[in-house]
């Protein structure tokens, strides 16, 4: 990292443009959940930071270039550039209904709640065997039931930039972003003998099967637009144009998604609810195909043949999160077996992002799916638990 006086290099500037909106994300559907305006203001202030970012990155890029061919590298950076900082503009207008007090409908705080990777608040206990754990030990899902910790509030005052030596007392709130099971080991965990949960607002019960139906739509456009980021940088990662055109069809699906959503959600939901009730569901369909956007506008440099700057995998390679490739051949301890039965997030911070199978692509496979002498799974999370998903796969890193 530069100092003060020291400008960034474009290598530091596009790694923490890309941490910086993925936690933005991650923070902006937890705002939602949990209707929390503080939440909501430090996006807004990670937008800020990526529009500074982004002003940065195209100063470098331009002084950088020196050759007619260097400059068409640099200018694939700067669509990622754009791309990113896109996606924090849509958090941020998901947000900014938190702070403008829009109500949050109730198939909205459903799909919050059931998808597969949800935000989790949970309250530490005067009991809990978390009680002193340092904020370096945080950084290792496996500590925290294979839970990410997103921020803490301590005496009232979230922390996002958890320090190494702070320790957990009782009555701070983990932040955490993890699978429903995972969330409620590491709640039972942080309360020790206590039976508090730390819930929705909203009750969950009572939501119709409309609503639902919405919720289930608003949860498969999440899920898509997420899946077309990681994606795309995985196409960028190995110059896989077969990547880079699912990306693409994953955009367009989003497209159709919005649209029936929209459909179904004013000629559905508009009779028996508040009109400011509808404007987050929409708002929420909007984003994900906005990411779908940001995406493609990445996938495009693959796929029109755009050579990859070489800082480009040195972004992707030392983020928080990274992109693997690894093949089962018979030997794999993994085949025959389900995902879910692996524990393979919850052990190491690492999930199965995509199958292929074939000519056939399996995305977000589910924890029933079996895996196959054959597949090639794309896994993605914290760089550190890598070596360990491999191990437990039993699968060979595939190298380009």
């Amino acid at each position: 990292m530069a100092s003060e006086n020291e400008p960034m290099s474009v290598r530091d500037i596009l790694i923490e443009m890309k941490d910086a909106s993925e936690f933005a994300a991650s923070l902006a559907y937890a705002s939602l959940m949990y209707q929390d305006r503080e939440l909501a203001e430090e996006v807004m202030g990670l937008e800020s930071e990526l529009d500074e970012l982004r002003y940065n990155l195209f100063k470098m890029t331009i002084m950088a270039s020196r050759s007619p061919k260097e400059a068409e590298e640099l200018a694939a950076l700067l669509d990622i550039g754009i791309a990113v900082d896109e996606i924090s503009d849509a958090m941020a207008d998901l947000v900014r209904l938190v702070l403008r007090g829009y109500p949050v409908h109730p198939a909205l705080s459903w799909m919050l709640y059931t998808a597969e990777e949800i935000i989790g608040l949970v309250r530490v206990e005067g009991s809990s065997p978390l009680i002193s754990m340092r904020g370096k030990e945080f950084y290792d899902p496996a500590n925290i039931s294979g839970c990410d910790v997103l921020a803490i509030k301590k005496k009232g005052k979230w922390i996002f930039d958890i320090p190494p030596n702070l320790e957990l007392e009782a009555g701070d709130i983990l932040l955490l972003e993890g699978t429903k099971d995972s969330i409620e080991t590491a709640k039972s965990l942080a309360r020790g003998e206590n039976k508090k949960f730390i819930l929705p607002e909203k009750p969950l019960e009572n939501v119709d099967e409309h609503s639902r139906e919405i919720a289930e739509r608003l949860n498969s456009m999440k899920s898509l637009s997420e899946l077309s980021i990681y994606l795309a940088y995985a196409s960028l990662l190995y110059n896989n144009p077969t990547m880079a055109a699912e990306v693409s069809r994953l955009e367009s699906e989003l497209d159709e998604l919005e649209d029936d959503l929209f459909i179904s959600a004013i000629s559905g939901l508009m009779p028996n609810s508040r009109p400011k009730e509808l404007i987050p569901i929409l708002r929420a369909a909007s984003a994900s195909e906005k990411l779908g956007d940001a995406a493609l506008r990445m996938a495009l440099l693959v796929e029109r043949g755009i050579p990859a700057h070489p800082v480009l995998e040195i972004v992707v390679e030392e983020s928080k999160d990274t992109v693997v490739r690894i093949s089962l051949s018979e030997k794999s301890d993994a085949i025959g077996r389900r995902i879910g039965d692996l524990d393979l997030e919850e052990k190491t911070g690492i999930w199965i992002l995509a199958i292929k199978r074939g000519i056939r692509w399996i995305y977000a496979p589910k924890d029933s799916e079996i895996l196959r002498e054959g597949d090639i799974l794309i896994l993605t999370g914290p760089k550190g638990g890598v070596d360990d998903a491999i191990k437990i796969l039993g699968g060979k890193p595939l190298e380009d």
